[in-house]
């Protein structure tokens, strides 16, 4: 059955795709005007004998807003005449609060969420005036724990708070969220308090700790926190990370002119203050959008550069990373043996080194010797990543581990063996709550039941994959999935307009070598193979 979903937001964002992948559109997005004057004059029960003229003026003056309106009603001031709306809510609400009711409003205010009371008990702020403060309409009770106030409020808020204040209650909130670790919003919560209460310092080591992780993990929302930051108040250690972190999230959103222009700013800090693992990585990453845009002598280039670095540092870790993306390009280039050799490399780290942070190369080993046809290796490797990330806190490793293992089997035609170990991977993304795996998920799902010849199932997978890569811009991520839904669709005009779209991002991208590869798919199904 279809359904429907109505979102009210008072501030926009695209977090749902506008059309559908046959361009039919999906997601209308319908700016909700003001009450009409006779809905309006209900709300004002207080004020039951109130003249036309003043009705004119509270109507003008709240444009229909329901929250002005009840606020107004409740406070029975109708009799003030005010020349904006954000004078009447400063001089009729707010400067009719106590102190200690404002200051206890602001501590709500600064949360983005609902929050619990304990959370505002670090600031002296008298708790017991919240029920007041429900009653008149500004905090809200969101549940029977936690509470929040209404955007307006905040707004307005936030925006006549003092600075000294400001920072005070967004330190107190940083307390709330310093020892929560389990939620990546959360997180990033803290990141945010940290930021708004002017601790660089923290910010800054937070950052660096965490930072990579979450941009792994597909929170490309981080970047609205990133991108205001300035130079002043951070050490150029900080300063060099900060500009690596903006560069990782824009190339992720396919933005790889911006992404570049902060690697290049970051690499002369890196070399200036010898912080050689981050100028391996940005290397790398360099490496990485030459590879998208189809310049493979650059990015074996700078990987070469990239590796010296971490041989030097007897960084096993990364030079395992950059032999793994050296074997990639020479893949795509058709040169085997030469991806065989670095691949060797990768496995003779392997042997010499007792370490679980390289079970991400062994798995993209095994990935990439099963496309190689290298099957047993494939399926050493893959058992070998699939055992020691077993029980360990590792889910998501272990889950790629289980699907390399999985196609290794449906290649081997043993196809209880493979949805077994599918079954598990999915299990085990499906309980990860990061954007990144959102998409992982639905693209396994779609490449399962592909393989085991259910196109139109595996169709819906990708479309569900798509949704999320469109909500989170993840513009290599839509092309892909583009291109998957290409290769399923039996319908050949369907076909051809999948392959298509992921032609023209791929070709906004500049990913000119992918763009190659369908369009060889898009000239296929024009013949009618």
């Amino acid at each position: 059955d279809d359904v429907g979903l109505v979102m009210f937001s008072r501030s926009f964002r695209m977090v749902v795709p506008e059309s559908d992948s046959s361009g039919r559109i999906v997601t209308l997005v319908m700016p909700l005007e003001g009450l009409d004057q006779e809905s309006s004059r209900q709300i004002l029960t207080a004020m039951p004998n109130l003249e036309m003229a003043q009705f004119l003026h509270i109507y003008t003056l709240s444009r229909g807003h329901p929250l002005v309106l009840e606020l107004i009603n409740r406070g029975n001031v109708g009799e003030t005449f005010h020349a904006t709306l954000e004078a009447f809510v400063e001089q009729e609400i707010f400067s009719r609060l106590s102190g200690s009711e404002k200051r206890l409003l602001g501590a709500i205010a600064v949360f983005r969420e609902p929050m619990p009371l304990e959370a505002i008990i670090g600031i002296e702020a008298e708790t017991d005036l919240l029920d007041s403060l429900v009653e008149k309409g500004l905090a809200r009770q969101a549940d029977s724990e936690n509470y929040d106030v209404h955007d307006l409020v905040r707004e307005f808020l936030t925006r006549s708070m003092d600075e000294s204040l400001r920072q005070e209650l967004h330190a107190n909130a940083t307390v709330w969220y310093r020892s929560r670790h389990g939620i990546a919003a959360e997180r990033i919560e803290y990141i945010h308090h940290l930021n708004e209460s002017g601790d660089t310092d923290s910010l800054a080591e937070v950052l660096t700790a965490e930072g990579h992780g979450l941009v792994s993990a597909g929170h490309t929302e981080l970047l609205g926190i990133l991108r205001p930051l300035e130079r002043e108040g951070f050490g150029p250690r900080s300063w060099c990370v900060i500009r690596e972190l903006r560069g990782d999230i824009l190339s992720i959103q396919g933005q790889w002119d911006e992404a570049e222009a902060e690697y290049n700013a970051a690499v002369p800090l890196a070399s200036k203050h010898k912080m050689n693992r981050v100028l391996a990585r940005l290397l790398s990453a360099r490496a990485d959008i030459a590879v998208k845009r189809g310049a493979m002598d650059d990015a074996l280039e700078m990987h070469r550069k990239a590796l010296e670095i971490q041989i030097a540092l007897r960084d096993a870790v990364g030079a395992a990373r950059s032999y793994n993306n050296m074997g990639y390009i020479y893949r795509r280039r058709k040169d085997n043996r030469h991806a065989l050799e670095v691949y060797g490399n990768v496995e003779d780290l392997l042997e010499a080194e007792d370490n679980l942070e390289l079970c991400d190369a062994r798995i993209r080993l095994a990935s990439a010797f099963l496309e190689m046809g290298e099957l047993d290796r494939a399926r050493d490797h893959a058992m070998l990543a699939f055992e020691e990330t077993e029980d360990n806190g590792m889910d998501i490793y272990h889950a790629r581990a289980r699907a390399v293992l999985g196609s290794y089997y449906a290649r081997s035609k043993e196809n209880e063996l493979a949805m077994q170990y599918y079954s598990g991977a999915l299990e085990i993304l499906s309980e990860q709550a990061d954007p990144n795996s959102a998409v992982e998920l639905e693209m396994l799902l779609g490449q399962v039941l592909s393989d085991a010849g259910r196109k139109d199932e595996a169709a819906e997978h990708y479309l569900d994959g798509l949704a999320l890569a469109e909500a989170n811009d993840f513009r290599m991520l839509q092309g892909e999935l583009l291109a998957r839904l290409g290769e399923v669709e039996s319908d050949r005009s369907q076909k051809m307009e999948y392959l298509q779209r992921s032609l023209s991002v791929f070709r906004e991208l500049g990913a000119v070598d992918r763009m190659r590869e369908v369009q060889t798919s898009v000239h296929i199904a024009v013949m009618g193979h």
